[in-house]
């Protein structure tokens, strides 16, 4: 069986297939992603694949066909959850320019997007004391600042109020309004997120985290020393690997969003002017969402026979208008290159298939795309260079 699931703004299918054996084509490809950065992996020249990997009849290398597995289980492969907490500045300043507007629509459509569809969203507003006190530039209160207005909860593709939690979300945006004043706590504000999101990693460690950070204005109140804010992002990525995204506003400064965005792991913030500021800040949202759901499998650790998993035996198959090729393993991220591929979280111990960041461009890129992992198939190995 395989199920929808959405990146950014595109769709692709993903299924888990179980094997006792298997077969080869007999033809490879070199898929391109339009409009993407890179390359996905490469397929082969020809021939079909042996059960130890290698290439026959003279290939080298091709695509690892399920049709001619001996398939005996199909199941959906599991996404690692991804649970986003979105600290969201509501501070006198964006009641200018219609910035309050602009962002509260972006949120209140982000939510009700059936392409959300299995993330997992919590909210804080800051300035703000509500559901604890001291989310302020007085009081400074990480603790009151870690402490969700909207608990975390997983969003569905059906409208509300069949989806609980699109409902809270969107209910909590809208009975919101900037404060008068308040300043911009940023220090308090993303020190709770992070405190909010290394305990959560902690207690949930096969999912992931990450922090969004969306203000209009520059450090106001508490420290305001934009590298001890951003110090707050690096430490939780070290810890934890929880990633901090930064969205800035009209009137935030670009380079601390840089700053929190590069300390979190996210290369550079997001800076959305005055233009559209809804649809500029709606795309980056999905973008965010994108980037930390599409690429990342859970891997099983036994069939549903109870067979456990060998990962020597693991294999991503890749399929585009009728054309499929095996993307073949490369030791760790760092070994990644324009071939791209994918890897495992751990080398003794791996719970998690990663796609490679060129072979992420690439799936994410093609709407038609589908993602078969199969079990039982010798691995298809990238040499070392």
């Amino acid at each position: 069986m395989s199920k929808r699931l959405v990146g950014v703004g595109v769709a692709f299918s993903v299924s888990l297939l179980a094997a006792v054996s298997c077969g080869g084509s007999d033809s490879g490809s070199t898929v391109d992603g339009t409009g993407g950065k890179g390359n996905g992996g490469t397929g082969g020249n020809g021939g079909s694949i042996n059960l130890d990997g290698s290439a026959a009849n003279g290939g080298s290398g091709g695509t690892i066909d399920p049709d001619a597995a001996c398939a005996v289980e199909k199941d959906e492969a599991t996404l690692t959850p991804v649970n986003m907490l979105v600290m969201f500045d509501r501070s006198g300043s964006m009641n200018q320019s219609g910035k309050w507007t602009a962002a509260s629509g972006a949120l209140v459509a982000f939510f009700k997007d059936p392409g959300t569809a299995g993330l997992r969203v919590a909210l804080r507003f800051f300035p703000h004391d509500q559901p604890a006190s001291g989310c302020t530039n007085q009081q400074c209160s990480v603790s009151a600042c870690a402490q969700p207005l909207v608990p975390i909860g997983a969003l569905t593709a059906d409208p509300a109020p069949t989806d609980a939690q699109e409902q809270k979300l969107v209910s909590a945006v809208q009975n919101q309004s900037p404060g008068n004043g308040g300043g911009t706590p940023m220090y308090a504000a993303l020190g709770g997120a992070e405190s909010w999101a290394t305990s959560y990693a902690q207690a949930h460690p096969a999912e992931k985290v990450v922090v969004v950070l969306v203000t209009d204005g520059a450090p106001n109140g508490c420290d305001e020393n934009i590298n001890h804010i951003a110090s707050l992002a690096s430490d939780a990525l070290a810890s934890d690997e929880v990633y901090t995204y930064a969205v800035g506003l009209e009137g935030s400064n670009e380079s601390d969003m840089d700053a929190i965005a590069q300390a979190g792991g996210t290369t550079k913030g997001f800076f959305i002017g005055n233009g559209n500021a809804q649809a500029d800040l709606l795309a980056a949202l999905k973008a965010i969402q994108g980037s930390q759901v599409s690429c990342e499998f859970v891997l099983p650790k036994s069939s549903q026979s109870g067979t456990p998993i060998d990962p020597a035996k693991v294999n991503v198959n890749f399929t585009s208008g009728g054309t499929s090729e095996t993307f073949s393993q490369v030791g760790s991220a760092a070994e990644c290159g324009a071939a791209g591929g994918w890897y495992y979280d751990s080398a003794t111990n791996p719970t998690k298939i990663t796609l490679c960041p060129s072979t992420c461009t690439t799936v994410q890129s093609d709407k038609n795309a589908k993602i078969e992992i199969l079990l039982g198939c010798a691995t298809q190995i990238t040499p070392p260079t």
